[in-house]
């Protein structure tokens, strides 16, 4: 009879670290949350159910309707779209990819944003299709917002210093909300407080 012999296994630890990372917008936040109206047509086209009669459009409350609250109704922003916008600008720092910058979560799934007013962003854009007709688009538009994220990371892979200069490229050449730079907008730029 052969003996196998036992191998032993060693799991190097991860080391974690965190802190907490104030971002202040440069140019107002616009905020495009697909509405509760919008997911309910789109489920009844997807379950074979009718089309839903054309009604007269409330713009005022299709406003309403695009901005993320958390359950006590204060206006947030998704962790998720932070996080995006830090990956996306990986490749603008030397030696940096998407991957290194995986090593980065933001915490939490609603962000609270703290802001001096919120106005109705009026503009114009094209429907989409043949005959591309202009439509009005009305957005919920926050000024003066700030916000503060906390931060996990890989410390063997990444250092403060490294994500608070990546989340200062995320806030200049991405940014978060709709019309962005990255979207040929200037709307939802940040800094580094």
């Amino acid at each position: 009879m052969i003996e196998k012999q036992k191998k032993e296994i060693i799991v190097t630890p991860i080391n974690i670290g965190s802190f907490k990372l104030k971002v202040v917008g440069t140019s107002p936040m616009l905020q495009e949350k697909m509405s509760e109206k919008v997911m309910e047509v789109l489920k009844n086209q997807m379950e074979g159910k009718g089309k839903d009669k054309k009604t007269i459009k409330d713009f005022e409350s299709e406003v309403e309707g695009k901005i993320w609250k958390d359950s006590n109704g204060n206006v947030c922003f998704p962790a998720g779209g932070f996080k995006k916008a830090i990956v996306e600008a990986a490749p603008y720092l030397d030696g940096f990819d998407k991957k290194l910058a995986r090593s980065i979560v933001i915490v939490g799934d609603l962000i609270p944003i703290k802001y001096s007013k919120q106005l109705i962003n009026k503009t114009v854009g094209k429907m989409s299709g043949i005959t591309k007709a202009p439509r009005p688009i009305w957005r919920p538009e926050f000024r003066d917002w700030s916000c503060e994220l906390n931060v996990r990371y890989n410390e063997s892979l990444i250092t403060p210093e490294q994500i608070i200069n990546l989340t200062k490229l995320a806030g200049f050449h991405i940014g978060v909300g709709g019309w962005t730079p990255q979207h040929n907008g200037s709307y939802g730029m940040f800094t580094v407080a």
